[in-house]
C-alpha cells in the first residue's frame, strides 16, 4: 500500500443561502394512489385504431427530421414502436418503469452506466450556457445519489461540433428554437447515436426550481424510464411488450408529468426524484454503495464490469458474494440485498443468510440496518439480537441517519424534514423540505431543494448553510466532505471555508468513520484525516 498527501486548494466557499420555511406537519403515512376506474369495453380492430389514432393526435408530434416526440419528450423513432408503446400503456398496471421495445431492455450495460457522457453546444444557449452546465449537474447528481450509474460532461467537446454526428459522447445537448415553455425531448439507452440527444426549450426563460425539474425528468428518460402517468394505478407488476415495472404506482415521481391523472397534489407542478424512484432505479441499476468499510477498517468493493462483491485483505482483493442491488456495513457486519428489491442479507464470513422478506431498499442506521417496504413505502429497522424488523414510521422521499439518529424528508421533498424519537413510530419535524439527506457522521446535513446549498442540522428547526452546490456530501465522524460539481476535487469543510484534499474523482463514500474515494480509474483510496493522507487500496 502506498500513501500520499496532497496539496490544498483553497478557495470553495459559497455565499449563504437563506432557507424558506414550509411549515408542514408530519403524516404517519402518505396519501395512496387512487384505485383506477374499471370500464368494461367491446374492442374490434376498428375500436382500437380509433382508439390510437384519438391518442396520437393529442399526444403524438412529428419532429423534422422524421422522428416523432411522444408525451412532449419521449422521442420515439417510427410509428410501428409507437403503437407497441401505445398498446402497453393502454391497460396493464405499472409504475416507476423501464422501457423495453420487442422485449429489450433499454438500459445502460455495467461499462456505460457509469460513463454516460455528454457534451453541451455553448452556442444555443448563449449567456444562459454556464448556468445550463451547472444544473445539468445537479440534475445528474439526484439519480447518483439514488442509483449506480454516473452522468459525465465531456466540456472538450462543448463546441459547434458537439451535435448529432458526435460519437465521442453519448449525447448531445441542444437547443431546439421551435419550442417553448418547459419543452424538452430526450432519446433513450438503446437508440442509435444520431437519434440520442437531448433538446431543450428556452431555458433561460425557466426559473432555476423548472429546470432542474425538467433536467431530471429528462435524465430519466435518459436511464431508459417511461412516463409514470401511462401506467395505471396499482402494484401490478406486469411486465408489458415494452415497459417493465419497477415499483408500485407513484403518482408524485420524476417520471410522472403533474398535469396528467394520478398526480397526487395537482397543486404542485414540478417533479422530483421520489422514494420510489430511488427503489425502482436501484432496481434495475444497483444502489450507490460499490465501495464500504467496516469499522474495524476492513474494506470491501464492488468489481464494476460484474456487480460482484469483494473483500481486501492481506493477499489483494477476494470475491466473496455475487452482484447484489446493495451492500453497507454496521460496525463489522456486512448487509447486502437481494438484486430487484429483493430480501436482506447477512455476511457470515464464508456465506450469506437471509434475514427478512423483500424490502426496497437498505441502509444504516444509527448503529443497525434500515429499510424500506417495498409496498408501503414506510421505514423499517432491524434488531440483530432478535432478528426481528419493526416499522418505525411512515412513507417518505429519503431516508438518513448519523450515529445516533435517523432522519427522514417528507414523501413531497418541499414538505417538511424529520428526526426520528428512538422509540415507535413517533417523529419530530425539524425543519422544511429538502432534496437529500446526508448521514454517516456525528450530524445531519441536508441540500436544498434545487441544490444550491448544503446545510447542517444545530438542533431543533435550525439548519445552517455552511456550502454551495457539490456533485455528492459525505459526513464522517465530525468533518463534511464534498466532490466539487464537476468532480475535480475533493473538498473538506473546516468550519469556515472548504479546502481541496484530493484531485479529480468519481465519487465519494463514508462508512463506519472512514472516508474512502474511488477514482476515475476504478481505483480506491481511504483518506487518513490525521496525517491527511491517502492510502491506496488498488481495485478489485
Amino acid at each position: 500500500m502506498t500513501s500520499r498527501t496532497h496539496a490544498p486548494r483553497y478557495g470553495w466557499r459559497l455565499p449563504a443561502i437563506g432557507l424558506a420555511s414550509l411549515g408542514l406537519l408530519l403524516g404517519g403515512c402518505g396519501p395512496e394512489a387512487p384505485e383506477a376506474e374499471q370500464e368494461t369495453l367491446t374492442s374490434t380492430p376498428e375500436s382500437t385504431d380509433a382508439a390510437f389514432e384519438e391518442w396520437r393526435a393529442k399526444h403524438v408530434v412529428p419532429t423534422p427530421e422524421g422522428h416523432f416526440l411522444v408525451e412532449g419528450d419521449m422521442r420515439m423513432l417510427d410509428l410501428a414502436s409507437i403503437r407497441e408503446y401505445w398498446r402497453s400503456i393502454s391497460g396493464a398496471p405499472g409504475a416507476l418503469s423501464v422501457w423495453r421495445p420487442g422485449g429489450v431492455e433499454s438500459a445502460w450495460n455495467r461499462t456505460d452506466r457509469w460513463n454516460i457522457t455528454y457534451c453541451i453546444r455553448p452556442g444555443d444557449f448563449g449567456a444562459d450556457y454556464n448556468r445550463l452546465v451547472e444544473f445539468m449537474h445537479r440534475a445528474a447528481s439526484g439519480w447518483e445519489a439514488a442509483a449506480n450509474v454516473r452522468f459525465v460532461h465531456v466540456v472538450a467537446q462543448d463546441s459547434a461540433t458537439c451535435n448529432r454526428s458526435n460519437n465521442t459522447v453519448k449525447y448531445n445537448v441542444e437547443r431546439n428554437f421551435s419550442f417553448t415553455g418547459l419543452s424538452a425531448g430526450m432519446g433513450f439507452p438503446t437508440f442509435s447515436r444520431p437519434t440520442r440527444f437531448l433538446e431543450l426549450g428556452p431555458t433561460s426563460t425557466w426559473t432555476d426550481a423548472e429546470l432542474i425539474a425538467v433536467l431530471t425528468h429528462e435524465f430519466g428518460h435518459a436511464l431508459g424510464f417511461v412516463h409514470e402517468h401511462d401506467t395505471a394505478a396499482g402494484c401490478g407488476m406486469v411486465t408489458t411488450g415494452t415497459y417493465r415495472p419497477l415499483t408500485c404506482y407513484d403518482g408524485r415521481g420524476a417520471m410522472h408529468y403533474p398535469s396528467q391523472p394520478g398526480w397526487l397534489d395537482p397543486a404542485r407542478k414540478l417533479n422530483f426524484i421520489s422514494q420510489w424512484d430511488v427503489e425502482g432505479s436501484q432496481s434495475l441499476y444497483e444502489a450507490p454503495t460499490q465501495v464500504l468499510s467496516t469499522a474495524s477498517g476492513t474494506v470491501y468493493a464492488r468489481k464494476r464490469s460484474t456487480g460482484d462483491i469483494y473483500r481486501r485483505d492481506a493477499l489483494g482483493w477476494t470475491v466473496v458474494g455475487g452482484p447484489g442491488q446493495a451492500f453497507v456495513a454496521v460496525g463489522d457486519t456486512v448487509y447486502g440485498q437481494v438484486p430487484g428489491r429483493g430480501p436482506p442479507v447477512k455476511f457470515l464470513g464464508a456465506s450469506w443468510t437471509t434475514i427478512g422478506g423483500p424490502i426496497g431498499q437498505i441502509f444504516p442506521c444509527a448503529g443497525t440496518l434500515c429499510g424500506t417496504d417495498p409496498t408501503t413505502g414506510n421505514v423499517v429497522r432491524y434488531n440483530a439480537a432478535t432478528n426481528v424488523w419493526a416499522t418505525i414510521g411512515g412513507p417518505g422521499s429519503r431516508f438518513a441517519a448519523t450515529t445516533s439518529a435517523v432522519y427522514g424528508i417528507g414523501s413531497w421533498q418541499d414538505d417538511y424534514t424529520a428526526r426520528w424519537s428512538g422509540v415507535g413510530s413517533s417523529w419530530s419535524v425539524v425543519g422544511g423540505g429538502a432534496s437529500e439527506l446526508i448521514g454517516g457522521g456525528t450530524s445531519m446535513y441536508r441540500l436544498t431543494n434545487t441544490k444550491d446549498a448544503i446545510q447542517r442540522h444545530d438542533g431543533g428547526s435550525t439548519w445552517t448553510t455552511i456550502g454551495g452546490s457539490g456533485r455528492s456530501f459525505v459526513a464522517v465522524g465530525s468533518d463534511v466532505y464534498g466532490l466539487r460539481p464537476d468532480g475535480s476535487f475533493i473538498m473538506k469543510y473546516n468550519g469556515t471555508v472548504w479546502n481541496s484534499i484530493h484531485g479529480p474523482a468519481a465519487k465519494i463514500f463514508s462508512s463506519n468513520g472512514y472516508l474512502l474515494a474511488l477514482n476515475n480509474d476504478d481505483t480506491i483510496e481511504r483518506y487518513n484525516p490525521a496525517s491527511n493522507t491517502w492510502t491506496a487500496l488498488g481495485k478489485p
